[in-house]
């Protein structure tokens, strides 16, 4: 047997695929959120040359132009200009042009004069007092203004910033600034691959956690299944030695009622044989042996039936009987000591109500005993009567009653106990091995009554599943 700590090659590779998968979508979220990070970093980058700017703008709006107006600083060609060329030297800015409120181009540096305006939903934007920023890493601000490039190109920064004096919610005009990215270009790939460096640091690490919590996890699940399949093995195994076990103590209880019923009639033998040796006896020699002859029948008889109940017990034969003929059967086999007795025996019995085979010969060893026992408390003259039928619930009765003077009470204290018997050559073990068959055969033996008006026993079959 396989221990249970090592898992099978096809578990293993169920969980390798599993672990794997695991840590790919683990991959796949650190990717996402990362490139999240970084989208999120550039952005407040970009935003951050924005605002410098426009604050650098709105102080030289405030100290070039201070002795204008706001009307007169945007109504005077250049003026806006010329307030923010200081911004340009600050910055690194190489480029500038102006748009007045009404989104009108007012003046440019060095920009070739273009009547051009910026996209309506930058407009709307840069009108509410924000910055629009783009990092164009293709092209530079040469390219943009239209002129030849003579230093090396470095990625041009395009910033659009409203134009207002400090304090002041009044949009004078709008500027484009084409600033020298390279620094910003730099930067922004610096915290990029520190971003990244960590990303992948992170998902090394996670990925570890991942392994070893995953393979512990699993190796505590494979164990766990395997002492279940152990367990589910342990109960099957059980489970086919109860099953064995029940044969085994029916076949013991079958037994055990052989020898019960033997006993009497080994006694009447010993009586007869003994009689036969007593001289006075021997003129009644014909009598005698006519009595030896009807026990040993009854004899063979019982012998017989106990061994065909074993060996269907043993073949596991599939037949079934009706209540009829079962009720039938024991009337024949007791219908001999009935009429001995005097006693009239009688039965009422479903025909429609079926029984498997098995149960159908455990009642019939059942029905003889009781019967045998009603016969024998019925007075000559007297009715014993077997009734066989359904009830509500789906299950069989069978119920045997007698025209007797009822059970002592000492007996009914102890009624499906072996105890001493009271009549002559009985053993006391009648009524306890037909308790012990009843069960046997999935249902109960029990008394309904006992009184000067005679017994009653039922023995009820629970339904067949």
């Amino acid at each position: 047997m396989p221990s249970l700590a090592t898992p099978s090659p096809s578990v293993r590779f169920a969980h390798g695929g599993v672990l794997a998968l695991t840590v790919g979508v683990f991959a796949v979220v650190v990717a996402a959120v990362t490139w999240q990070l970084g989208a999120g970093l550039r952005e407040q980058f970009l935003r951050r040359e924005g605002s410098t700017l426009a604050a650098i703008a709105a102080m030289q709006l405030d100290n070039g132009a201070a002795d204008m107006g706001d009307r007169a600083l945007a109504e005077v060609p250049g003026a806006l200009l010329s307030a923010v060329l200081k911004t340009s030297k600050m910055r690194g800015v190489s480029g500038v042009r102006i748009f007045d409120a009404d989104q009108r181009a007012n003046s440019a540096w060095p920009f070739r004069w273009s009547e051009d305006v910026p996209p309506a939903a930058d407009w709307r934007v840069v009108l509410s007092g924000e910055s629009v920023v783009r990092l164009h890493r293709d092209q530079t601000a040469d390219d943009l203004i239209g002129l030849p490039s003579l230093a090396p190109p470095q990625p041009a920064l395009e910033v659009w910033v409203p134009l207002r004096r400090t304090g002041s919610p009044a949009v004078l005009g709008v500027a484009q600034f084409l600033v020298n990215g390279g620094a910003i270009s730099g930067e922004l790939a610096v915290h990029d691959r520190r971003l990244w460096m960590q990303a992948v640091v992170a998902w090394i690490v996670g990925s570890v956690v991942i392994v070893l919590v995953f393979s512990w996890a699993l190796r505590r699940l494979d164990r766990a299944n395997r002492e279940l399949v152990a367990r589910g093995d342990d109960l099957m195994r059980a489970n086919r030695e109860l099953v064995l076990a029940a044969k085994t103590s029916a076949l013991g209880a079958v037994t055990a009622h052989l020898f019960h019923e033997l006993k009497n009639p080994l006694a009447g033998l010993e009586l007869i044989v003994a009689g036969s040796g007593d001289a006075g006896s021997r003129l009644d020699a014909g009598g005698e042996m006519a009595a030896a002859s009807e026990l040993t029948r009854r004899l063979r008889t019982m012998v017989n039936d106990v061994v065909g109940v074993l060996r269907d017990e043993q073949t596991g034969a599939k037949f079934r009987l009706t209540c009829a003929d079962v009720a039938e059967i024991v009337s024949a086999k007791v219908q001999g000591e009935a009429a001995a007795r005097g006693v009239r025996l009688e039965f009422e019995a479903d025909p429609e109500r079926t029984l498997a085979g098995r149960r159908a010969n455990l009642v019939t060893l059942v029905l003889r005993n009781l019967l045998q026992n009603a016969i024998e408390a019925t007075p000559a003259g007297g009715q014993v009567k077997l009734i066989c039928r359904g009830t509500e619930a789906g299950a069989i009765e069978f119920i045997v009653e007698d025209g007797g003077a009822g059970l002592p009470e000492a007996v009914q204290a102890k009624l499906f106990q072996p105890c001493t018997s009271t009549k002559p050559g009985g053993s006391g073990l009648g009524l306890a091995l037909s308790h012990q068959l009843a069960a046997q055969a999935g249902g109960r033996l029990e008394l309904l009554r006992s009184g000067v008006l005679g017994t009653s026993f039922r023995l009820v079959l629970h339904a067949e599943a």
